[in-house]
């Protein structure tokens, strides 16, 4: 089962549907959740007909839509697919012929690209610093997903198993609810590598890659940091983690802080900055908005 969640992007869903279609592998069902759009999605869409199974939802959000998906699917094994970005053709058969032969594993990703909007690849994955394909990363991973190594879920092929344990997409998050869902798949699931690059991901204006509204996306920030202080407090707080997870709360804090001057609370900001500071002391950035909260006599 591939889930395709949607929401007003009517002129990228049919690439995205067309490159599942194009499949080597053929045992596929596709799902198209539309999350309440406004374009004109729909009627791009009759065109597939019986190719697709289609339901439309009142705008939720990314997490309910891939939820409702997930009710929806009637796979052995579950993929995931964002609207505006495309499978290569050899995608799901290269997943689900490495879990069949390695037993091991229940899950597994791939290398990917980044696509230009002129439609060219310019970037592998495994280029970032910060990347699990670049360490060809296997096995338990949780200590570097912990540490900022980040997925999106169009990477991933799920058993059915490891889809059920996960419990669902949290609708609490408006976004990194792809990177909640796959740490606490690999809390529980070693997971498996396979190196090749089998999805594009297209970067355009308004896509997620490009950024999305701070004050939104720093809430949201906000609320898994708390949850992967009480789901994993201890693994963050073992050797090989503490280190990077201080400085994501650092840098968490410093952007917080910010986002509170710009509303005008200096008071609140200095709170956030101290908490920011106290997680990694040198910070050019934190240490230039203290001056200037201090210099202009905004806390009294």
């Amino acid at each position: 089962s591939v889930i395709i969640p949607t929401y007003n992007y009517g002129q990228y869903i049919q690439r995205a549907i067309d490159s599942v279609l194009q499949q080597s592998y053929r045992k596929i069902e596709i799902i198209v959740v539309d999350d309440g759009s406004t374009d004109d999605t729909r009627d791009r869409l009759r065109t597939y007909g019986e190719k697709i199974r289609y339901v439309m939802q009142p705008n939720q959000g990314a997490a309910a839509a891939r939820n409702r998906g997930i009710a929806m699917a009637r796979g052995e094994y579950i993929a995931f697919l964002d609207a505006d970005d495309a499978y290569r053709p050899d995608n799901i058969a290269a997943k689900v012929r490495f879990l069949q032969t390695h037993p091991q594993y229940r899950w597994c990703y791939s290398n990917w690209a980044w696509v230009n909007s002129d439609g060219m690849a310019y970037r592998l994955g495994d280029a970032p610093q910060y990347s699990l394909a670049r360490l060809k990363a296997e096995g338990d991973v949780l200590p570097l997903a912990l540490q900022g190594y980040r997925l999106g879920s169009n990477l991933f092929l799920f058993s059915r198993e490891v889809v059920e344990a996960n419990g669902g997409f949290d609708t609490t998050l408006t976004v990194l609810e792809d990177y909640d869902y796959y740490l606490r798949a690999a809390a529980n699931y070693p997971l498996g590598f396979v190196d090749q690059v089998l999805v594009d991901v297209y970067q355009h204006e308004g896509s997620l890659g490009t950024g999305c509204e701070k004050r939104v996306a720093y809430r949201s920030r906000w609320r898994l940091h708390r949850k992967m202080a009480r789901l994993f407090g201890d693994r963050l707080a073992a050797a090989d983690v503490r280190q990077a997870w201080r400085r994501q709360q650092a840098d968490l804090y410093r952007n917080l802080a910010l986002l509170l001057v710009g509303d005008g609370k200096p008071r609140s900001a200095m709170v956030m900055l101290s908490a920011s500071l106290k997680e990694q002391w040198w910070q050019v950035g934190a240490l230039l908005l203290w001056l200037k909260i201090v210099w202009a006599g905004m806390v009294r």
